[in-house]
């Protein structure tokens, strides 16, 4: 198998290439949006560095309106195969027992496909970015919903754009949660608060849904974020790519 797949958050275009088992991962700034020229050097200046000329399948994930089908076109042309576009409407492998599933975020159907084929047993799919997002898969492979809060960053701005005292911080893990200055103050408010409240979301859809979920996070933030939990969290960094790569297998022939 020669893979790629491209994940496209609101912050980073993550760019995969799958050959077999190995998996090589190089990113790029989501804005501001770039030519298609340009798009089209990126890509190629990946290849060759990977030293390969070309890909036997592309998937796509965007949670950006209308980027998925410029991106779709330029690999289109680079290495000519058909890409394929994540949605709830293609072979997932799980059934979706929720209201208005094509408003689903592609990455939120790779990351719980994913989490999914690991565990085999119901799982959450913590995906920290520009987003905290929360997807639950529960017995028999249905994904039940989940949850939405701003990511660390977006909580970063909104401190410094809605108050006239504070200003963002850089975003590294607070030493203790008793802040003793403006920075560790607000660090303390990212970390500990946004692990504070994934928990307690997740406690609550425990007791609503009946039963435990194994907990695996992802996400630009996932791996600073998870020693902050009191519960075991696994770490998957590219979660969302191996969800695509599980995807595409699951609809190549479709």
């Amino acid at each position: 198998m020669r893979l790629i797949a491209i994940d496209i958050g609101n912050s980073l275009i993550n760019i995969g290439f799958i050959k077999e088992k190995n998996l090589s991962v190089f990113n790029i700034d989501t804005l501001p949006i770039r030519t298609p020229e340009e798009y089209e050097i990126i890509f190629r200046g990946f290849l060759k560095k990977l030293e390969e000329k070309t890909a036997i399948g592309v998937i796509i994930s965007s949670v950006i309106p209308g980027h998925a089908i410029i991106l779709g076109e330029i690999l289109k042309d680079i290495v000519e195969v058909e890409p394929l576009f994540v949605t709830h409407k293609i072979n997932t492998g799980l059934k979706f027992n929720i209201q208005n599933p094509e408003e689903l975020g592609s990455d939120r159907i790779a990351n719980a496909v994913a989490a999914h084929e690991l565990y085999k047993c119901p799982v959450a799919a913590l995906d920290f970015g520009t987003a905290s997002t929360i997807s639950v898969v529960g017995r028999d492979a249905t994904f039940m919903g989940g949850a939405i809060l701003p990511g660390i960053r977006l909580m970063n701005e909104s401190l410094a754009r809605g108050t006239a005292q504070l200003s963002e911080v850089s975003i590294a893990p607070p030493l203790s949660a008793l802040g003793k200055d403006t920075k560790s103050c607000i660090q303390s408010g990212l970390f500990y608060g946004t692990a504070g409240a994934v928990e307690g979301i997740l406690n609550e859809i425990e007791k609503e849904i009946g039963y435990d979920l194994k907990l695996v996070s992802t996400g630009g933030y996932g791996g600073l974020i998870v020693k902050y939990f009191k519960r075991d969290v696994e770490l998957v960094p590219h979660l969302t790519l191996e969800g695509l790569k599980i995807l595409y297998m699951r609809n190549k022939d479709a």
